[in-house]
């Protein structure tokens, strides 16, 4: 099987740009609906992932086991948002600074997460400052940032559940950043709160 290459005149927005529910392999459409009853709409990265319905699939089935780990609803989006911020990926800082909001994280938190300024509780700015590290670091963190996370209150299983959680907000983030995924509506409000 001969592998298929786009042209080289192509640009990414070229590339990806026109997805819909509708040019999505078959096999991605039941995986797309289960976004909409998430989200009450399919959201744009979710479209992009669809074009290999393996790795749409698989992006949900890793979310869920981050999702399942020792950190709190609202300590995972601070994960995800501050690996996002990191990456300068906007498409998904937006999205988790949302949900991070929808569940119960304090404003002050989510515009301080999204935009770099200090966080006053120590145990969040510590979570903060590990999934940042571990993202930039490329894994290789110096012992004192490990020391310092430890000393905020977190243990190894924390860290184990960071690491997972930079590996799987890495994925979002390169692609969202390799198809240049335009940001939904409904996130929109969320992101510019973190400008402002």
């Amino acid at each position: 099987m001969t592998p298929t290459h786009a042209s080289s005149s192509q640009t990414a927005g070229e590339l990806f740009g026109g997805l819909t529910e509708d040019t999505t392999p078959p096999a991605a459409r039941p995986l797309l609906a289960k976004a909409r009853e998430i989200f009450g709409f399919v959201p744009n990265l979710a479209l992009t992932m669809a074009t290999v319905p393996a790795a749409l699939e698989g992006y949900f089935h890793v979310l869920q086991a981050f999702h399942d780990t020792p950190l709190t609803p609202v300590e995972q989006q601070i994960v995800l948002m501050s690996v996002s911020r990191a990456n300068e990926a906007d498409y998904s800082l937006a999205i988790h600074a949302a949900l991070a909001l929808k569940l119960g994280a304090e404003p002050a938190v989510v515009r301080a997460v999204g935009s770099g300024r200090s966080i006053v509780d120590t145990k969040l700015s510590a979570l903060r400052r590990f999934a940042e590290a571990l993202t930039v670091c490329r894994g290789q963190v110096a012992a004192n940032e490990v020391d310092s996370f430890l000393a905020a209150g977190y243990d190894r299983a924390a860290i184990v559940a960071v690491a997972f959680g930079v590996a799987v907000k890495t994925f979002a983030n390169a692609l969202a950043h390799l198809a240049k995924t335009p940001v939904d509506a409904s996130f929109a409000a969320a992101l510019a709160d973190l400008r402002a």
